[in-house]
């Protein structure tokens, strides 16, 4: 598994349960929720870019981990609207 994918997998992870989480469960939370998941997944993504120790290609991991994280999210966020609505 690339380098890449591998430092990103745990960060998509936390943000996937996090958007299930809150669409399944968060009926009138479900925009705080979504933010929290979407909060960790970042800073986990930073934390782990860190943990790698390797400077090269640093902005790119961190942009594809953050890129993956934040369409992720907006996904959640479609679906969250079409089941609760803005109400």
């Amino acid at each position: 598994m690339p380098r890449r994918i591998a430092s990103a997998l745990p960060s998509w992870i936390v943000a996937i349960a996090g958007t299930v989480f809150a669409v399944l469960f968060g009926s009138a939370q479900w925009p705080t929720i979504i933010s929290a998941a979407m909060g960790a997944s970042l800073v986990l993504s930073f934390v782990i870019q860190l943990l790698m120790q390797r400077r090269q290609g640093l902005v790119n991991r961190l942009a594809f981990t953050t890129t993956g994280s934040l369409v992720i999210g907006a996904v959640g966020i479609v679906v969250a609207l079409a089941r609760y609505g803005l109400g």
